[in-house]
């Protein structure tokens, strides 16, 4: 009895927003266990009694939630249960979906956790009736093209590993699904190199340059660099979205120029640092993140120092400084996920449109609130969907396009 009523409160304590990931995890154990199913049907049950707006629905529909419900929590806690990889993240509003819609949305795989941040109260949500019936797309892949100095162009994921190219007196190297530039012994070359790499929406790619330094490109991004750093400086220029660890050299600072939006050169200047920077063309404000190290943004309109946590905004009006960063959102992409925090459906939609190379358009009536959660990156389109469908937007399809509109 005394542990039941620990579940109980376990229970009631996810649903404040209150439970640690480990405390999640000791309710999916809890809940594998066939004898306390009935446990759970009460809490869920008991849930939903204290959320539904009585005069919308009946008996018989809360019925249907709760069976529906129940059985998606079982069936998923039995795979989770081989997979024991369950990724959490909890909302950081407490402003909740209908109590047994949001746990299922919880346990919906174990690599998809997604919660709705829901603004209007007495909302009901159903069980998804309307899975995307077309032929799934699956995640990004690592891939990327290389420009060579004189032109010539390499698929990366087709080649093989070991010497691609020589340039200047660089060897251009793969190995394990990444390029590294390394020195020959062969006399410096005077005049500077020049290589792209190049990543098409779906793909993404790692390379490490001559001194060290490394570069993460996102999809439908691009970085063109000297293929040996000469001079005073170690200057490369960028497109789209690249994370940087850069190696340290006082004597040469690093330096990465893009263009705004407007179509003037910005330049970020560092010594020794992490970062990220993202320059999509189709994203409101482009924006230069700073984990580690020291950064100084300087374009037409000054000079912006950069500290541990914070991001720069260039946007028309100059550079706008941004404090206390979610720093995992922003590099959720480099480490293999998709990350929300109260995100419009709109910035959510680009994302999923770089990363599975799909066109999305809207119609209708779209949501005006905010999503919040993790997914893995690997995860095929038809499964990110399924969470967006628990959450009442409406995907459809249109040729080759995805439709996104409201189910409300």
């Amino acid at each position: 009895m005394e542990k039941g009523k620990s579940i109980e409160n376990l229970f009631a304590r996810y649903l404040n927003n209150e439970c640690s990931p480990e405390e999640v995890e000791e309710l999916l154990k809890h809940f594998v266990v066939e004898k306390n199913n009935e446990l759970l049907r009460r809490l869920i049950r008991e849930s939903m009694g204290n959320s539904v707006n009585e005069e919308t629905s009946n008996s018989y529909e809360i019925e249907d939630l709760l069976n529906k419900t129940f059985n998606k929590i079982k069936k998923t806690i039995f795979n989770d249960e081989k997979k024991r990889s369950i990724n959490i993240m909890q909302a950081r509003k407490r402003t909740w979906l209908l109590a047994a819609a949001s746990f299922s949305v919880l346990l919906l795989s174990s690599t998809t956790y997604f919660l709705f941040q829901q603004k209007k109260e007495n909302h009901l949500i159903v069980s998804q009736k309307n899975v995307l019936k077309i032929k799934d797309i699956p995640p990004g892949q690592n891939n990327a093209t290389l420009t060579l100095d004189n032109g010539t162009t390499i698929m990366l994921d087709s080649s093989a590993n070991g010497t691609l190219a020589q340039q200047g007196n660089t060897d251009v190297q793969k190995l394990n699904g990444q390029i590294t530039y390394r020195k020959t012994d062969l006399a410096m070359i005077t005049k500077p190199v020049y290589n792209t790499i190049t990543t098409a929406n779906g793909n993404q790619y790692q390379l490490t340059l001559t001194d060290g330094s490394k570069v993460w490109l996102n999809a439908a991004s691009s970085i063109r660099f000297p293929a040996s750093f000469t001079g005073k400086e170690r200057k490369v220029e960028i497109t789209g979205e690249a994370y940087f660890e850069v190696a340290h050299d006082a004597t040469k600072p690093f330096k990465v120029e893009f263009k705004n939006k407007a179509g003037a050169n910005e330049e970020i200047e560092v010594l020794g640092t992490h970062f990220n920077v993202n320059t999509y063309m189709d994203e409101p404000e482009m924006k230069t993140t700073l984990l580690e190290g020291s950064v100084r943004i300087k374009n037409a309109d000054g000079v912006k120092m950069l500290a541990p946590g914070q991001q720069a905004w260039i946007t028309s009006k100059g550079i706008e400084i941004k404090n206390n960063v979610d720093l995992e959102q922003v590099v959720a992409w480099k480490n293999g996920f998709f990350v929300f925090d109260n995100t419009d459906i709109y910035t959510l939609m680009r994302e999923v449109a770089r990363w599975y190379n799909v066109q999305v358009n809207f119609a209708g009536k779209v949501t005006e609130d905010g999503f919040s959660g993790k997914i893995s990156r690997n995860v095929p389109l038809s499964e990110f969907i399924e969470a967006l469908e628990l959450n009442d937007v409406k995907v459809s399809t249109e040729g080759g396009s995805i439709i996104v509109g409201s189910k409300k």
